[in-house]
């Protein structure tokens, strides 16, 4: 009995401490990295980079899948948010919602927030579903926090893309 408890006091700590681990980085690219030193690692894995004063841009597969990967700067130009942005159409928006929503839980475990979100007329699970996200009357939304205050998000964009963001909100507002 005693094995029991311990077992059932154990089991769910392990499980809440294992979705608040550090988010130390994102695609290896450590947070606080200048626009130069990730551009240095886009070039060494081979990829072709659009850089703007806040901004580096370019195409590769992320989780096997060819994505946008966008990596966003402070005003000290270091590197506070990356951005996974999966084309999608119609009829796979939702479905690859659910897949990398999947793959994010698989990795931090259990969200700290989800959120399908609808204003009438539409409804979850009326068949217009894409129609709603379309014409900004739906919302989806999961999110993970970590200790270390940082944020792994995914959301479907107005324009049906599905976007993963991770973010570390201490660099989002150095100077």
């Amino acid at each position: 009995m005693k094995r029991l408890i311990l077992l059932l006091l154990i089991v769910p700590a392990f499980c809440f401490s294992q979705n608040k681990k550090a988010l130390t980085h994102f695609w290896d690219i450590p947070w606080g990295s200048s626009i130069e030193q990730a551009e240095a690692i886009f070039t060494e894995r081979g990829f072709d980079s659009i850089k703007d004063e806040n901004s580096v841009i370019t195409q590769a597969k992320y989780e096997g899948e060819e994505a946008s990967i966008i990596l966003l700067f402070n005003k000290a130009k270091r590197f506070y948010c990356g951005n996974v942005v999966y084309n999608s159409v119609n009829t796979e928006t939702l479905s690859k919602y659910d897949k990398y929503r999947k793959v994010l839980f698989r990795r931090y475990g259990e969200p700290d927030m989800s959120v399908e979100y609808f204003e009438s007329p539409y409804k979850k699970g009326d068949g217009k579903e894409i129609e709603a996200i379309n014409t900004e009357n739906a919302f989806y939304f999961t999110e993970w926090q970590f200790y270390d205050n940082c944020l792994a998000s995914i959301s479907i964009l107005k324009n049906l893309d599905v976007c993963l963001s991770f973010k570390n909100p201490i660099f989002a507002d150095k100077q």
